[in-house]
């Protein structure tokens, strides 16, 4: 594993990002106890880990909250002179969340969300429509989310206590219409401040909402125990020695797709596996930190789930846009800020 100099990662550090992205609010006092390390010294390290941007700690608000019910991944074909301008265009509207310029069948693979598919329609015709130098495009609608994880570290188990049992994160508790409908104006505030400063205190927070601490407390535990949020610490996969990232739609025979999904949620390499409707069945996002290891996933661990019967890999070349962290202020931004009571 490699890393810039004077940024390299000791066991110590690695355990601490893993506890991070279980728990990213979590008290440096109860870090520190889990790790058997003094408070000072957790304290240092992950001020460090921080100020040298190899995590940082972010707020993914569940989209469900905005109304998101509608999610399109879409391959975007592109006249070679205008691939990074339009992938800039692409990276300013509200509703794109994920740009990557890509090598394979499509120059630039983006993922939308909103909250009909009349607005996915509008958003076609009009907004990728008025972009000039798109040529094609390809929409596939996610039809249900079985896995999505930047938990980089818990999945691979690397950093894990040995003499501790690893953690996972517990399934997700369904997200109700009726929890949904009790939203209010505090929430969505908490919410925004949240992906502002994920590690801010209750107080500042309460002070920033006008309201009391234990108010202010009540409905952030609420949001977290509900999972509508999850605050925890990302990390940059280039630090962890990942340099290859992949997209692969796969397609599989009708009756095995729901297996072949649950067996590839499975696999530590994986972090989003996604059941589809469009030229694939599942679509999956993948890292490895070279080459080679993508092939023997390919040609071994893709290989042996039963019922794949065609599967095509799009490498990624540049991340021109993430912002699945900001989905709150993004969507208030593109609605004049606007919260509601």
């Amino acid at each position: 594993m490699s890393h810039s100099k004077g940024n390299e990662l000791d066991q110590l550090d690695l355990m601490i990002l893993r506890e991070m992205e279980i728990d990213g609010r979590q008290p440096v006092s109860d870090l520190a106890k889990k790790l058997g390390t003094s408070r000072a010294n957790a304290s240092r390290k992950l001020k460090r880990l921080i100020d040298t941007k190899i995590t940082s700690i972010v707020a993914f608000t569940n989209p469900l909250v905005l109304g998101y019910r509608t999610v399109a991944m879409i391959g975007i074909q592109v006249s070679p002179r205008e691939i990074h301008e339009t992938a800039d265009r692409l990276s300013a509207l509200p509703n794109v969340h994920l740009v990557i310029i890509a090598a394979g069948r499509h120059d630039i693979i983006i993922w939308t969300m909103f909250q009909t598919p009349a607005d996915l329609s509008i958003f076609l015709g009009r907004e990728l429509g008025g972009i000039t130098g798109i040529t094609s495009t390809e929409t596939m609608i996610v039809l249900e989310m079985k896995k999505q994880s930047f938990d980089f570290l818990a999945a691979s188990g690397v950093g894990c206590n040995e003499d501790q049992p690893s953690k996972h994160t517990p399934p997700v508790p369904p997200v109700t219409e009726e929890l949904i409908q009790g939203i209010d104006q505090y929430d969505l505030m908490i919410l925004k401040e949240m992906e502002n400063d994920a590690r801010q205190s209750i107080s500042d927070l309460a002070k920033k909402l006008g309201t009391s601490r234990a108010y202010a407390s009540t409905k952030l535990q609420k949001l977290l125990n509900q999972q509508l949020i999850k605050i925890v610490a990302f990390t940059n996969p280039l630090t962890l020695g990942y340099h290859v990232f992949a997209l692969i739609g796969i397609k599989v025979s009708p009756n095995e797709i729901d297996a072949a999904a649950e067996m590839l949620s499975e696999l530590a390499v994986v972090h989003t596996v996604a059941k589809v409707a469009g030229q694939h069945d599942i679509v999956i996002q993948t890292m490895f930190q070279n080459p080679i290891d993508l092939s023997t996933f390919l040609m071994g661990e893709l290989s042996r789930i039963p019922g794949i019967t065609s599967t095509e890999t799009m490498i990624a070349l540049e991340l021109k846009k993430m912002s699945f962290m900001y989905l709150v202020s993004s969507h208030l931004a593109a609605n004049g800020n606007q919260i509601k009571s």
